[in-house]
C-alpha cells in the first residue's frame, strides 16, 4: 500500500502526457523480452500515460541482410545502406518486428496499431551526403537526414486510445525510401508531438561513467556532462548515436529523456513511478540536486 502511496505522485504527473518510447532491436530478440516491454507500455497506458513507440530492430536487420547475401556494414553506431540492407530493413522492420509488437501491446491490455514512418508522410528525409567519420568520408547510401514531421496521424490514433507503434524507414518525398536511424526517428517525433520525455531502452541499464563497467549507471546529469563523457571516450557504438538524439530531443524542447534497460521487466516502471528510478535522466541542465526520476 505505502508502495501505491509513493507512486501516486508520479501517476499525476504523467496523467495524460505523451510520451516517446524508443525500442531497441536487442531488446526484442527474444518473446520474454516483448512481452514483458508490452506489459509496461499496456500499463503506463492504463495509469493515464499516452505512450507512442519507435522501434529499431538492428539485429533483426542483420540477420536479413545476411539472408540476401550482404554482409551488414556500421559506421559510427549508423548502417551502411545499400540497396539490400534498404530492403532488409523493411522486411525486419515494418515487415515482422512492427506487427509484433503491436500485438503483444494489444494482447496485454492496450490496443496498439503499427505505423510505418514513411506511412501519411509522417516523416520525410533527404538523403544524406557523403560524411566523415572516424573512418574518413563514407557515403552511407539510402540513409536520410529529417526534412519534415507531421504528428498529425499519430495525434489521431492518441486521441482514440490507440497506442501508435511507429518503425523506419521514413519516406523520401518522391514515393521511396530512407533508412532513419530510430534514435534520430523517436527524437523527431518526440519534438513534433510536444512530448512530456522521451525513454530510449537499450541494451544497456543508463548511461555508464565506465562502458566496463555494467554497474558504472549514472542517475541524473546534464547536456554539459553528456558532452563531457563523450568527448573522454565513454560513450561508444550505439551510445555516441543515442546521444546525438538526446541533444536533439533536449534541445528541440522536450524536457526530459530517460535511457533504461529494455530487458529488465520492470525498468520502465520503476524509471516512470518511483523516485530512484532504474536508469538515467538527462535534462539540458546540470541537476543542482538528484531530482525524482519522474
Amino acid at each position: 500500500m505505502k508502495e501505491l502511496v509513493r507512486a501516486a505522485a508520479h501517476v499525476r504527473y504523467h496523467q495524460g502526457a505523451v510520451m516517446v518510447l524508443k525500442i531497441g532491436g536487442a531488446c526484442l530478440r527474444k518473446p520474454r523480452f516483448q512481452r514483458a516491454l508490452a506489459e509496461q507500455i499496456a500499463t503506463v497506458q492504463a495509469l493515464g500515460g499516452r505512450p507512442v513507440i519507435v522501434h529499431g530492430g538492428g539485429p533483426q536487420i542483420d540477420v536479413v541482410q545476411r539472408s540476401l547475401g550482404e554482409e551488414p556494414r556500421m559506421v559510427d553506431g549508423r548502417r551502411v545502406t545499400s540497396p539490400v540492407a534498404l530492403r532488409a530493413l523493411r522486411m525486419a522492420t515494418a515487415g515482422e518486428l512492427n506487427g509484433e509488437l503491436a500485438a503483444a501491446i494489444t494482447t496485454a491490455g492496450a490496443k496498439a496499431v503499427g505505423v510505418c514512418a514513411a506511412d501519411a508522410g509522417i516523416v520525410t528525409a533527404r538523403k544524406r551526403p557523403p560524411r566523415e567519420t572516424s573512418e574518413g568520408e563514407v557515403d552511407f547510401g539510402a540513409v536520410g537526414d529529417v526534412a519534415s514531421v507531421d504528428p498529425a496521424p499519430l495525434l489521431g490514433l492518441i486521441e482514440q486510445g490507440v497506442t501508435p507503434v511507429v518503425c523506419p524507414p521514413v519516406g523520401d518525398g518522391a514515393g521511396g525510401f530512407l533508412n532513419l536511424n530510430a534514435d534520430t526517428l523517436a527524437a523527431a517525433l518526440a519534438c513534433a508531438l510536444d512530448a512530456a520525455k522521451l525513454v530510449l531502452l537499450t541494451g544497456e541499464a543508463g548511461i555508464l561513467a565506465d562502458p566496463a563497467d555494467p554497474e558504472s549507471v549514472l542517475s541524473v546529469l546534464g547536456l554539459a556532462t553528456l558532452d563531457a563523457l563523450e568527448q573522454e571516450g565513454a560513450l561508444q557504438k550505439g551510445m555516441k548515436v543515442k546521444a546525438a538524439a538526446v541533444r536533439a530531443a533536449l534541445t528541440g524542447g522536450v524536457p526530459k529523456v530517460h535511457i533504461v534497460s529494455g530487458v529488465d521487466p520492470e525498468a520502465l516502471l520503476v524509471e516512470l513511478y518511483t523516485n530512484h528510478g532504474s536508469g538515467t535522466l538527462v535534462t539540458a541542465d546540470e541537476p543542482a540536486q538528484a531530482p525524482a526520476h519522474a
